[in-house]
Protein backbone atom coordinates (compact mmCIF):
# COMPACT_ATOMS: atom_id res chain seq x y z
CA UNK A 1 0.00 0.00 0.00
CA UNK A 2 1.56 3.52 1.09
CA UNK A 3 4.50 4.67 3.22
CA UNK A 4 3.31 6.27 6.01
CA UNK A 5 5.42 8.20 8.32
CA UNK A 6 4.82 8.51 12.13
CA UNK A 7 6.11 11.27 13.91
CA UNK A 8 5.92 11.29 17.21
CA UNK A 9 8.02 11.50 20.69
CA UNK A 10 5.63 8.74 23.02
CA UNK A 11 6.84 5.25 22.12
CA UNK A 12 3.58 3.99 23.23
CA UNK A 13 2.08 5.62 20.45
CA UNK A 14 4.09 5.27 18.31
CA UNK A 15 4.02 1.35 18.47
CA UNK A 16 0.08 1.49 18.49
CA UNK A 17 0.04 3.79 15.50
CA UNK A 18 3.14 1.62 13.96
CA UNK A 19 1.02 -2.12 14.37
CA UNK A 20 -2.08 -0.43 13.23
CA UNK A 21 -1.19 0.75 9.86
CA UNK A 22 1.07 -2.58 9.32
CA UNK A 23 -1.76 -4.21 9.43
CA UNK A 24 -3.88 -2.41 7.06
CA UNK A 25 -0.61 -2.99 4.80
CA UNK A 26 1.30 -0.12 4.93
CA UNK A 27 4.87 0.31 4.90
CA UNK A 28 5.64 2.83 8.35
CA UNK A 29 8.79 4.50 8.67
CA UNK A 30 9.20 6.34 12.61
CA UNK A 31 10.55 10.07 13.74
CA UNK A 32 11.31 10.72 17.08
CA UNK A 33 11.10 14.18 16.69
CA UNK A 34 10.62 17.14 14.07
CA UNK A 35 14.18 17.35 12.89
CA UNK A 36 14.27 13.44 12.07
CA UNK A 37 10.15 14.12 10.39
CA UNK A 38 12.17 16.37 8.49
CA UNK A 39 15.00 14.53 7.36
CA UNK A 40 13.10 11.32 6.87
CA UNK A 41 10.40 13.19 5.27
CA UNK A 42 12.64 14.54 2.44
CA UNK A 43 14.75 10.74 2.30
CA UNK A 44 11.98 8.68 2.07
CA UNK A 45 9.08 10.97 0.61
CA UNK A 46 6.08 8.97 2.42
CA UNK A 47 2.59 9.40 0.45
CA UNK A 48 1.61 10.60 4.27
CA UNK A 49 2.90 11.62 7.34
CA UNK A 50 1.34 11.24 10.68
CA UNK A 51 2.78 13.49 13.74
CA UNK A 52 2.19 15.11 16.83
CA UNK A 53 2.30 18.59 17.18
CA UNK A 54 4.31 18.96 20.31
CA UNK A 55 7.47 17.42 19.67
CA UNK A 56 11.32 18.07 21.20
CA UNK A 57 13.13 18.97 18.38
CA UNK A 58 11.14 20.65 16.70
CA UNK A 59 7.21 21.02 16.99
CA UNK A 60 5.36 18.84 13.86
CA UNK A 61 3.86 21.96 13.14
CA UNK A 62 6.82 23.67 12.78
CA UNK A 63 8.45 20.80 10.91
CA UNK A 64 5.28 20.99 8.53
CA UNK A 65 6.01 24.42 7.22
CA UNK A 66 9.66 23.52 7.00
CA UNK A 67 8.49 20.60 4.22
CA UNK A 68 6.26 22.93 2.39
CA UNK A 69 9.67 24.96 1.38
CA UNK A 70 10.97 22.07 -0.29
CA UNK A 71 9.39 21.32 -3.58
CA UNK A 72 9.91 17.56 -2.90
CA UNK A 73 8.32 16.97 0.10
CA UNK A 74 5.54 20.04 0.21
CA UNK A 75 2.43 18.24 -1.19
CA UNK A 76 3.19 15.45 1.44
CA UNK A 77 -0.61 15.61 3.54
CA UNK A 78 -0.16 15.43 7.16
CA UNK A 79 -2.58 14.41 9.71
CA UNK A 80 -1.91 15.84 13.30
CA UNK A 81 -2.48 14.36 16.66
CA UNK A 82 -3.23 16.66 19.46
CA UNK A 83 -3.64 17.12 23.10
CA UNK A 84 -3.68 20.75 22.30
CA UNK A 85 -6.84 22.36 22.61
CA UNK A 86 -8.61 23.19 19.44
CA UNK A 87 -7.92 26.57 19.81
CA UNK A 88 -4.19 26.06 20.19
CA UNK A 89 -3.91 23.75 17.26
CA UNK A 90 -5.48 26.37 15.09
CA UNK A 91 -3.02 29.00 16.30
CA UNK A 92 0.09 26.70 15.16
CA UNK A 93 -1.71 24.16 12.34
CA UNK A 94 -1.75 25.76 8.77
CA UNK A 95 -5.29 25.81 6.93
CA UNK A 96 -4.96 23.64 4.36
CA UNK A 97 -6.51 20.77 2.50
CA UNK A 98 -3.80 18.43 2.28
CA UNK A 99 -4.14 18.83 6.70
CA UNK A 100 -6.44 17.64 9.36
CA UNK A 101 -5.82 17.85 13.40
CA UNK A 102 -7.37 14.87 15.43
CA UNK A 103 -7.20 15.06 19.24
CA UNK A 104 -6.47 12.72 21.59
CA UNK A 105 -7.33 10.47 22.78
CA UNK A 106 -7.41 9.05 19.26
CA UNK A 107 -10.31 8.03 17.59
CA UNK A 108 -9.01 5.18 15.34
CA UNK A 109 -11.93 5.19 13.06
CA UNK A 110 -11.68 9.13 12.68
CA UNK A 111 -7.65 8.27 12.20
CA UNK A 112 -8.32 5.79 9.33
CA UNK A 113 -10.62 8.01 6.97
CA UNK A 114 -8.47 11.07 7.37
CA UNK A 115 -5.54 9.11 5.69
CA UNK A 116 -7.80 7.57 3.12
CA UNK A 117 -9.01 11.28 2.24
CA UNK A 118 -5.28 12.34 1.77
CA UNK A 119 -3.73 9.40 0.40
CA UNK A 120 -2.84 10.16 -3.12
CA UNK A 121 -4.95 7.68 -4.88
CA UNK A 122 -2.94 4.72 -6.28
Amino acid sequence: MSLILIADDTPEIVSLLHDMLALRGHQVAVARDGVEMIEKAKTLRPQIIVADIMMPGAYGSAAYRSLQDDPFTKNIPVVFLTAVTPEQAKAVVPDSPKVRVLHKPLDVTALFEAIAELLPPA
